[in-house]
């Protein structure tokens, strides 16, 4: 008798769950729980609850497998914040929308969990500094270091440009503008000390390029103009056109 009342209960309780589902107004408005299931007919392809017609709360949505694919909380009508889910149930990325589209911060993970990258949105377009990180110092030492750090304006690179070794010492320095590199540029050797310094304009090297050792003495220097490198014939009558013009190479 007790196991009958505890299926009669079950089935009760699923019944008026279903019918409390899926519910719309005269208006044809959804209003209340709603399911709405994949091509297969019984994997659910998202869960949630709507005020009229307009999502409210939390929103599940599922893989064709049935595991999460990722999880929508909408904080108001315009504003929600997003988790998305590999497959293995890892987080994928998270971060918010405003009016749909990509806002404030994003960040990325791999399937193993570990942080890829940070990123500033403002209306879905890169805006910000976007840093990528070494996943190895995070699964070896637990360590969260920068491995690239660069700047965006309207999803262009714009502004300074930063790398770094995993052990945080700095790589490469340097700054673009409207997506293209400018001024001097550095490049580092690990313990610290420069290891090369070339100029651009527009994206394009031009001037001498300086390669150094650890201790700072000069290796080697070649010439650049619109990007190219310059040597011998081509760079002798460039140099002889610029005296002949009264100007330095370097400018």
């Amino acid at each position: 008798m007790k196991m009958r009342l505890i299926i009669l209960w079950f089935l009760f309780g699923s019944w008026a769950a279903a019918l409390s589902q899926n519910k719309t107004d005269a208006a044809g408005r959804k209003q209340g729980a709603w399911i709405k299931y994949q091509s297969d007919g019984t994997t659910p392809l998202y869960t949630g609850n709507f005020k009229d017609d307009i999502p409210v709360g939390e929103f599940i949505y599922y893989y064709p497998n049935g595991k999460v694919k990722s999880i929508v909380q909408h904080e108001t009508k315009y504003r929600t914040y997003v988790w998305f889910y590999f497959e293995n149930e890892a987080i994928m990325s998270e971060g918010q929308y405003l009016n749909m589209q990509k806002d404030s911060l994003w960040k990325t993970y791999n399937t193993q969990g570990f942080l890829v990258s940070t990123e500033y949105y403002k209306n879905n377009r890169l805006n910000g500094e976007k840093s990528i990180y070494y996943l190895q110092n995070q699964l070896e030492r637990g360590e969260l270091k920068i491995a690239q750090l660069d700047t965006y304006k309207d999803s262009v690179l714009h502004g300074p440009h930063t790398a770094y070794f995993s052990s945080g010492k700095m790589k490469e320095n340097g700054r673009y503008e409207n997506g293209l590199k400018v001024g001097i540029w550095e490049t580092y050797h690990p313990e610290g000390t420069v290891a090369s310094r070339l100029k651009y304009r527009k994206g394009k090297a031009y001037g001498y390029c300086i390669a150094y050792d650890e201790n700072g003495t000069e290796l080697y220097r070649s010439y650049w103009l619109d990007g190219k490198s310059l040597k011998g014939e081509d760079l002798k009558k460039y140099f002889q056109q610029c005296e002949k013009n009264g100007v330095t190479p370097e400018e």
